[in-house]
């Protein structure tokens, strides 16, 4: 079937002819201009009416291979015939573009709409080239704009998940600088804390591990064949024709490193390499300072190296310069080690190396060096695009020959050669795309996980303002049982970010028997994670029939605390018939004893070394009392217990159980002189201990 392009008139036929259905239409858009109301574009404009003197807000252009909806609600209008729109030389039809989740509607010109399949020819050309189908529709509108550019398929010979494995982890970084792109970062232990919300930095404060999805994305080939982003494939030979001084002024504009574009132009011609590439390459790099910046300055810069001897040494260098970052490995000192890998010394200082033309101490010397090591170290050895110099597909020791960690860098560099292509009229040549293939890639191109911090956990929970038993963040599941007599229970929780919203807290019914109460955590990107309480209320008793509750539950009515099955927390002068008045008030059918050596107490105050016991039913256990600086145990502070304490320390006395826990008292879990001073302070009346 041959491809076909919206006519103008058979459009004018079609709107004309009575009782024929007017009807919207997809179609993909070219771009094959520029646009007069904004500058530096790269498609023809999209105009927010046909005054043509306003564009549509946020999409003033639409570049090619992107898809449109031609609205059937207004009739095509000619195109004017000088001034704005007058790029266009039929008519400019009504559409709709969906572009970041957002609609917007406007003009574009009629002749740039491709609404017919895929040629015959062009099916042919892409499977003779070892295209799979699901490049053809991308490659085929870039054809269309670019009839003289062609497209090699690279068969890799590699299994799709065998290449995304291999990419994962500090191989492959991105910057992020805000919750708004953390959706792309990695979660994996690894790279990501939950409890803190806090991600590992790779490199400088903003660079962090990619996840799965975003890493797919940048990889799939499939994603980049439009205009703009198809230049990372674009095979780095040099040719004089279209790599002009000219190309790399546009690029680099302002920059400081603008000032060499005479020698980027040289040194891809005198190694074989695209000159414009090399600008790229550079401006991604360094920058866009219009000042020269501490890798292209020849500023001073130390080194420090440790001899065999484990001594240190210091040396300045300065008048050293490196134009592409050359050995400036990711993490803190990165420049000085790329600086000094343009001195071309060894570790030790002892010997030089020449290789690239180093040492690297003029601005010349530092660009036809890094040409030369692009070409040697990466085009001759098949890493001939900005893809593969980044995605080391290519071998022997593959994932591992890689320019650099972030994965955008291919795409943002491609961006800027094409618009330096666009602004001097290079787009019209000859251009050569070599095009990696996988595989069992999937069917359709990956796509970018959502956008927003993925944080789905919860910091707490709790049933009536009471912390679950056991809860963790990583926990997603908790039992608990009440009392037939309970009915509802109020569940709380937060988030441990605050972009994330829960579901399922407030006041909750119970049936009797199982109740599962499901919380839904919803993080800023939109993952949900659940969180799960089934909370068992008992059945009613039996008439006649004596429901004990756990030893357990009547501490926690009381309530009265536990450490270590010691009962803590209880203040000085607590009266044994007040602390049995407490457990009976939480349940009347317990049973308590307190006992001191051996013989039962039913008045006085609790001491250190009191036992209590308590039996609720068939269930009976006992605790040792403990009063923080009461270490004689005769429930008082005195100067007894400092020196029970002062002997310890000295090891002239020991102490043992409930006397060695009550001489704790900073609760360290050990006795030091902190605890003797406490006891000191307690006595002199300048501090008290406190019990809680």
């Amino acid at each position: 079937m041959k491809k076909v392009l919206i006519n103008v008139f058979v459009l004018f036929a079609f709107f004309l002819l009575p009782n024929v259905v007017r009807a919207d239409y997809e179609a993909k858009f070219i771009a094959t201009g520029t646009c007069a109301l904004r500058a530096n574009s790269t498609g023809n404009c999209f105009y927010s009416d046909t005054t043509f003197n306003t564009l549509v807000n946020n999409v003033f252009w639409v570049d090619t291979g992107d898809p449109v909806t031609v609205l059937s609600s207004k009739t095509p209008v000619a195109a004017p015939t000088s001034g704005n729109g007058s790029e266009c030389k039929t008519t400019f039809s009504y559409v709709n573009v969906n572009t970041r989740n957002k609609n917007y509607k406007g003009w574009l010109c009629t002749d740039n709409l491709h609404i017919a399949s895929i040629s015959d020819e062009l099916k042919e050309e892409f499977t003779k080239a070892g295209f799979p189908e699901s490049y053809w529709e991308s490659l085929a509108i870039l054809k269309e704009a670019h009839p003289k550019w062609k497209f090699v398929a690279v068969q890799t010979d590699l299994e799709w998940k065998t290449v995304l494995e291999n990419e994962k982890g500090s191989k492959s970084l991105i910057q992020s600088t805000s919750s708004s792109t953390q959706g792309y970062l990695s979660t994996k232990t690894e790279h990501y804390n939950w409890d803190k919300d806090q991600f590992k930095v790779y490199d400088g404060s903003s660079w962090y591990a990619a996840n799965d999805e975003t890493i797919a994305y940048y990889l799939d080939p499939r994603n980049f064949l439009i205009d703009m982003y198809v230049f990372q494939f674009e095979y780095l030979s040099f040719n004089e024709e279209l790599q002009t001084v000219e190309a790399i002024q546009n690029l680099l504009g302002t920059a400081y490193i603008g000032n060499f574009s005479q020698n980027f132009f040289d040194a891809g011609k005198k190694y074989d390499i695209n000159a414009v590439f090399l600008a790229a390459r550079s401006r991604q790099e360094i920058g866009t300072s219009t000042t020269p910046t501490k890798m292209v300055s020849g500023n001073a810069f130390n080194y420090t190296y440790t001899d065999s001897k484990g001594k240190k040494h210091t040396t300045t260098f300065s008048g050293y310069y490196n134009f592409f970052n050359i050995g400036a490995t990711d993490g803190q000192g990165a420049t000085d080690r790329g600086l000094f890998y343009a001195t071309g010394k060894s570790a030790d200082l002892t010997s030089q190396s020449t290789t690239y033309g180093r040492p690297w101490n003029s601005a010349v010397k530092a660009i036809e060096g890094g040409a030369q090591f692009l070409s040697s170290g990466y085009i001759s050895v098949g890493q001939n695009t900005g893809y593969t110099q980044k995605w080391d597909i290519v071998g022997p020791k593959y994932y591992n020959h890689q320019y650099m960690t972030n994965i955008q860098a291919p795409t943002t560099e491609a961006d800027k050669t094409f618009r330096t292509y666009a602004s001097i009229g290079l787009l019209d040549f000859a251009l050569e795309f070599h095009i990696p293939v996988y595989k069992n890639m999937p069917e359709e191109p990956a796509k970018l996980p959502p956008m927003g911090n993925p944080n789905n956990r919860l910091k707490s929970l709790t049933v009536d303002d009471t912390a679950v038993e056991g809860f963790s963040s990583s926990k997603m599941s908790y039992q608990m049982v009440v009392e037939y007599d309970k009915e509802t229970v109020k569940i709380g929780a937060k988030t441990i970010n605050s972009a994330a919203t829960v579901t399922g807290t407030g006041n909750v019914s119970l049936e009797v028997g199982d109740n599962p109460i499901t919380l839904k955590v919803k993080a800023q990107n939109g993952d949900i994670e659940n969180y799960t309480i089934t909370i068992t209320r008992k059945e009613a008793p039996k008439e006649g029939e004596i429901i004990y509750p756990t030893i357990e539950e009547i501490l926690k009515k009381a309530p009265i605390s536990v450490r270590n099955n010691y009962i803590v927390d209880l203040t000085l002068e607590t009266k044994v018939t007040d602390f049995k008045d407490k457990i009976l008030a939480a349940s009347k059918t317990a049973f308590i004893t307190v006992k001191n050596g051996g013989k039962e107490k039913t008045s006085g105050n609790l001491l250190t070394g009191d036992i209590v016991t308590i039996t609720s039913g068939e269930e009976t256990k006992s605790f040792t009392v403990v009063l923080y600086g009461d270490v004689s145990g005769d429930g008082k502070i005195t100067i007894l217990d400092l020196l029970k304490v002062q002997k310890y320390l000295l090891n002239t006395s020991n102490l043992t159980g409930a006397y060695k826990e009550a001489a704790d008292v900073s609760k360290d879990g050990k006795i030091t002189v902190l605890d003797l001073l406490k006891v000191q302070k307690h006595l002199l009346g300048t501090s008290y201990i406190s019990q809680k």
